[in-house]
């Protein structure tokens, strides 16, 4: 979500004036570790299955207080998520979060947010009571969760009919067979090994209904090749079936004459900025399928193990964020362009493409793109 519409949803949750199912208020930090982690592990089990925010900085009623100057320190990513890692969570299921801040008229707001999973629910397999206050203890496989504006009693643990909802999300068993496919693509793990180059056929070993295949290939030419040491490739027809239903279809390209393997990226030619490039969305189709092809990592890398100029971005709001930033950055193309005139594996890719008398639409713009890239991420 691009700051300005993440900026529009908080607000627009302060304005309700109340808490719910996914929202809480919080008019500053606190030193108890129960109540720190009962709010993150609620809001991760919430009942809705939405994305939930803490908002630190507002009061009960959604009053913009200010978190700049409290005595706390401040949650980050890193000090949250370092937190979460060293508790005994069941399976290892550790909520996802991060934390963005938002400026609110003369005030800061901290938000802590709780991504939306299928690893539901989050448990504990331990006690949890570094307080020894036993009105504050957690305890071990109590499930806590969170009903309109109010997280589960301690000493309690939640309904039957919402430990059902949680445990069924989990396994997808409400989701239509294209959402349960795109679920099981998350785990790379449970899919049957297979030599894309000849067997080209690949099942879900825990729900073998579910099945990759890949079609015959043909040569195919793109400016990514380049980058690669044989700028051969072939693409092949790539489906995603569900029994003998096809639920899904793209392509699979085979990058230096086969020697690497990555499902077809998105192509994007920004007029504005004069960038090409090639990306791939973590949450789109073909981001869930890279990892398959890439040994369990959201990269593109050559046989040496050098990342090739396919970016990846968590979402589309991700990607138009990147583009926003290369906009109020665009003096720094002068700066790429004399790099890359300098860079000899560069001039390399521009000679090759050259010789084979192709376009030049293509080489030197993707490599531009990349750097770019590349800055925004350290930048981020």
């Amino acid at each position: 979500m691009s700051d300005r519409d993440f900026k529009e949803t908080i607000l627009d949750l302060l304005r309700l004036g109340y808490e719910g199912t996914y929202w809480d208020y919080k008019e500053d930090y606190t030193d108890c570790k129960e109540d720190k982690l009962i709010d993150i592990i609620c809001m991760a089990n919430n009942i809705d299955g939405h994305e939930a925010y803490l908002i630190y900085g507002a009061d009960d009623s959604g009053n913009i207080k200010g978190i700049e100057n409290t005595t706390y320190s401040r949650y980050t990513t890193k000090s949250v998520t370092e937190f979460l890692r060293s508790k005994p969570f069941a399976g290892g299921y550790v909520p996802k979060i991060s934390v963005r801040t938002i400026k609110a008229g003369n005030h800061e707001l901290d938000i802590l947010i709780i991504q939306s999973t299928h690893n539901t629910p989050y448990y504990l397999t331990e006690e949890f009571s570094p307080s020894h206050d036993s009105k504050k203890k957690l305890n071990a496989g109590a499930i806590y969760t969170r009903v309109n504006d109010v997280n589960t009693p301690r000493k309690q643990t939640a309904s039957f009919e919402h430990t059902e909802y949680l445990w069924r999300k989990r396994f997808g068993i409400d989701l239509s067979p294209s959402q349960k496919l795109l679920q099981l693509l998350e785990d790379t793990e449970n899919w049957s090994k297979t030599a894309w180059d000849s067997d080209r056929h690949s099942y879900n070993l825990i729900s073998p209904e579910y099945q990759i295949i890949a079609f015959d290939s043909n040569e195919g030419y793109e400016p990514l090749g380049y980058f690669y040491d044989d700028e051969k490739m072939l693409y092949a027809p790539l489906q995603l079936k569900y029994l003998t239903t096809t639920l899904y279809e793209t392509e699979l390209w085979y990058m230096d004459m086969g020697r690497c393997l990555l499902p077809k990226p998105e192509r994007r030619y920004n007029m504005e900025d004069k960038l090409f490039y090639y990306y791939i969305e973590q949450d789109s189709l073909s981001g869930k399928l890279l990892p398959i092809f890439a040994y369990g990592k959201h990269q593109c890398n050559n046989r040496s193990g050098l990342q090739m100029p396919v970016l990846i971005f968590a979402n589309k709001d991700e990607r138009i964020e990147f583009e926003g930033w290369v906009s109020k950055n665009n003096k720094l193309r002068e700066c790429i362009e004399n790099e890359l005139s300098e860079n000899a594996i560069i001039q390399h890719i521009c000679a090759k493409e050259k010789q084979m008398g192709k376009p030049q639409c293509g080489v030197l713009q993707v490599a531009i793109a990349f750097a770019f890239y590349q800055h925004w991420k350290k930048d981020k």
